[in-house]
């Protein structure tokens, strides 16, 4: 939908999880992978996430149960597990470290 011309679809810019992206990942940032169970772009988001795994930056994937392709406009309940995880990633990799070593958010 956000990209009307076929022939652009392959640009490695459109989707980092696209078949024909080879990019090599090696140094990209630890990275979370959700991606809703019956979502069509599920296999897609599992790629990536094995190309991220592969490249030693795979923080975790996620998938959701149940879900389809915008659960999180639909459901308050999932959309609320998957931001509770999105956010626990996100203070974990901004956590800074006290001189004590202790690296709670």
């Amino acid at each position: 939908a956000y990209v009307p011309h076929a022939a652009d679809r392959s640009d490695r810019l459109v989707s980092p999880a696209g078949s024909t992206d080879t990019t090599e990942l090696t140094g990209i940032a630890p990275a979370l992978v959700i991606a809703a169970a019956n979502d069509i772009l599920r296999d897609e988001a599992r790629r990536y996430a094995d190309r991220l795994d592969r490249a030693g930056a795979l923080a975790e994937y996620h998938e959701v149960a149940g879900a389809d392709h915008g659960y999180d406009g639909s459901s308050d309940e999932l959309a609320r597990a998957s931001y509770a995880l999105i956010s626990r990633h996100v203070r974990l990799a901004t956590a800074r470290p006290t001189s004590g070593g202790d690296t709670r958010a």
